[in-house]
């Protein structure tokens, strides 16, 4: 009887351990906000207000530029693309003049 109270003890350790382990994993994911695939659509330097940058080596599954857009809309580009390139630069030479 000893024996069958330990085996259930250490089952039930187990898949609390478990739930415990898949609770924690599916609550990171959903806290962040993560681009998964990239938006087809190029978008104009004018509604672009910001941008952050997403790594695949963190939380998220893609790289992807994440550009802020001024009615408060996000869209996910391609850091490889050109477009995203040059918009970039763009931004980053705002940024300076704005700080000057």
């Amino acid at each position: 009887m000893a024996n069958f109270i330990s085996r259930s003890l250490i089952l039930a350790s187990l898949m609390g351990l478990l739930l415990l382990y898949l609770s924690g994993t599916s609550e990171a994911q959903n806290n962040q906000d993560c681009c998964l695939s990239y938006s087809t659509v190029r978008l104009p330097r004018g509604v672009i207000k910001g941008y952050t940058e997403q790594l695949s080596s963190e939380v998220c599954d893609i790289s992807a530029i994440i550009f802020h857009t001024k009615n408060g809309m996000k869209a996910c580009a391609n850091p490889e693309d050109r477009w995203v390139k040059k918009h970039l630069l763009w931004l980053s030479h705002k940024l300076k003049k704005m700080s000057l």
